[in-house]
């Protein structure tokens, strides 16, 4: 029970007991394990080898089902109850756990290789219906098949001669039970999150499309014509209307029509040998497979690809109008703000007469609101044109040392203020780029600016410059708050504010990391987080391309340049 920690009163919710958990879970392993047996009861009753081997084996569907939905901690209850199916029927006790050790492992191992290429359940891609044909039914069955022959086999169940035939009946059945049953029992378990939403009149739609496929599937196996792909069509139509969860039962209901009439010899089955009637019924229940649940895959991988690119195109638009307007709204900001600054300095400096003693406090407010709100329209406008041509505005041949100086200068009165240390290790010989000075800079600003505001601490900064072969990296190192591992690609994005509750009121748009790394692409560069830990620091990483005078200089394994270092201590 879960108590008020107001009145003392119990709220009516029960916690699970110490013993429920255990209990549910048993019950749940009860449930799979008699699942398989009942399934693997009246499958027995279709064998054609040693009344052991048939042509569809339900249990490896309802195993590996079992495995991806509960988890391989179910494997027990399929051994178990493989077990109990094999031994009145095994060649011996120890032949019937060996069996069972198989129909255990097949499904395990298929569950393993399905998980290894991220295999969705929802069976709603046509990579899905890939993986499940080929990793859990031809592949991953072929464990259970090797192992079951070869027990009957050294049994003296069955002789050695027999043994290929025998493990190719038993491969095929098992791998139908992974193609036939397990589409089927996944579609029943998506439930909503199938993609369709059924109605009345679809759900009679779905029935009468299901029975008019037993019909006449029925009818083309009563005769000799050998017509029996015709119903493939009308499968096809069900998985297009109605994706797996019309698709699955249709096959099954097909598949188990097919596997009645070759056990009654009825149809093109008649005087057939079992050889010839397993190839005719087996390749029948692979094509109806592969036009149910592989069509409908395929079906909802092409609609999911139009939603997508309906989504991509409609978020470009908004995209676009967003940036317009800011562009525009920053555009038109900028006169009012300009006209609002100059009047703010012929107040502060008594051009228009002396103010009062009490306006100098107030003029100053309004005079740091107005620069910074000046500084969030040249951002929105920088973002806007950045958006629009992420090319630089002009190329020359820059030394990264002298951006990095430069920005260090203009970084020193904030540094003064806040009592903050800014070191520097440059190369003695020029690092050369051929990009847009002004806008390298204005990433560094941004670099700079970030480490000093955004810490508990008096700032402590560290910029290296350096190349390695065919790129210039400039490295950003600071003791500030640091970056979780879940954000250091979100500060990247658009408007987007740290959420720690000591750096609230820090001024600012959110789009200097954004700006800056749309800048650095436009250079041909990239601008990263190298490594950060919260607490401890970030360290960003500017990468740009040589010039290629010194790209080709590296390549001739000319000796790098030595390391000097520079420091400002304020």
């Amino acid at each position: 029970m879960i108590k008020s920690g107001q009145s003392g009163k119990y709220l009516g919710i029960r916690a699970p007991g110490p013993l429920e958990r255990p209990a549910r879970e048993l019950i749940r392993l009860a449930l799979v394990a008699l699942a398989y047996w009942l399934a693997a009861r009246l499958s027995l009753n279709l064998a054609l080898v040693h009344g052991q081997v048939t042509p569809i084996w339900p249990p490896t569907g309802i195993a590996l089902v079992a495995m991806l939905v509960i988890g391989r901690r179910v494997w027990p209850a399929i051994a178990v109850a493989a077990f109990a199916v094999n031994l009145p029927i095994g060649p011996s006790p120890l032949g019937a756990a060996l069996i069972a050790a198989g129909n255990t492992l097949a499904p395990l191992v298929s569950v393993e290789l399905l998980r290894r290429v991220g295999f969705y359940r929802e069976l709603n891609r046509l990579r899905d219906a890939i993986a499940l044909i080929i990793l859990a039914a031809l592949a991953g069955m072929t464990i259970s098949a090797t192992i079951g022959s070869a027990v009957l086999v050294f049994s003296g169940a069955v002789s050695p001669t027999e043994f290929w035939p025998t493990w190719a009946v038993w491969w095929v059945g098992d791998a139908m039970g992974i193609l036939l049953v397990a589409p089927f029992l996944l579609s029943l378990l998506a439930g909503p999150s199938m993609p369709l939403a059924f109605t009345w009149r679809r759900g009679l739609e779905l029935m009468g499309l299901l029975a008019a496929t037993a019909v006449v599937t029925y009818v083309l196996f009563q005769n000799r014509l050998r017509l029996e792909y015709l119903v493939l069509p009308l499968i096809m139509t069900i998985a297009w209307r109605f994706r797996l969860r019309g698709a699955a039962p249709a096959a099954l209901i097909a598949s188990g029509v097919a596997i009645w009439s070759a056990t009654q010899g009825a149809g093109p089955f008649a005087g057939e040998t079992l050889f010839q009637k397993m190839v005719t019924l087996q390749v029948f229940n692979v094509s109806v497979a592969l036009a149910s649940f592989l069509l409908a895959s395929f079906v909802d991988t092409q609609e999911r690809k139009e939603e997508m690119s309906r989504l991509y195109d409609s978020a470009r638009l908004a995209s676009e109008a967003k940036t317009e307007f800011l562009h525009m709204a920053a555009h038109e900001l900028r006169n009012p703000i300009s006209v609002l600054t100059g009047y703010l300095v012929m107040l502060s400096d008594g051009s228009l007469g002396p103010a009062p003693e009490r306006w100098k406090g107030p003029l100053e407010v309004l005079t740091t609101k107005t620069r910074e709100l000046n500084h969030i329209v040249t951002s929105l406008l920088e973002a806007s044109r950045v958006e629009a041509n992420p090319l630089p505005r002009s190329r020359s041949l820059t030394d990264l040392r002298t951006v990095v100086r430069e920005a260090c200068e203009r970084a020193r009165p904030q540094a003064d203020l806040l009592a903050a240390e800014i070191a520097t290790t440059l190369t003695g010989d020029p690092i050369k780029v051929e990009a847009d000075a002004e806008e390298l800079g204005r990433i560094l600003d941004n670099l700079i600016n970030n480490a000093l505001t955004y810490n508990l601490r008096a700032p402590r900064l560290s910029i290296a410059v350096s190349s390695d072969r065919d790129r210039a990296f400039v490295r950003v190192a600071d003791n500030g708050a640091g970056i979780p591992e879940d954000e250091r690609e979100r500060v990247f994005e658009r408007f987007h504010r740290t959420n720690d509750p000591a750096f609230r009121n820090v001024p600012g748009t959110g789009l200097g990391l954004y700006i800056g790394r749309q800048l650095a692409e436009g250079h041909g560069g990239s601008l990263a987080i190298e490594s950060s830990s919260p607490g401890d620091g970030t360290v960003f990483a500017l990468a740009l391309p040589l010039f290629v005078a010194t790209a080709a200089r590296d390549q001739r394994h000319e000796p790098a340049p030595a390391l000097v270092s520079a420091k400002n201590t304020s």
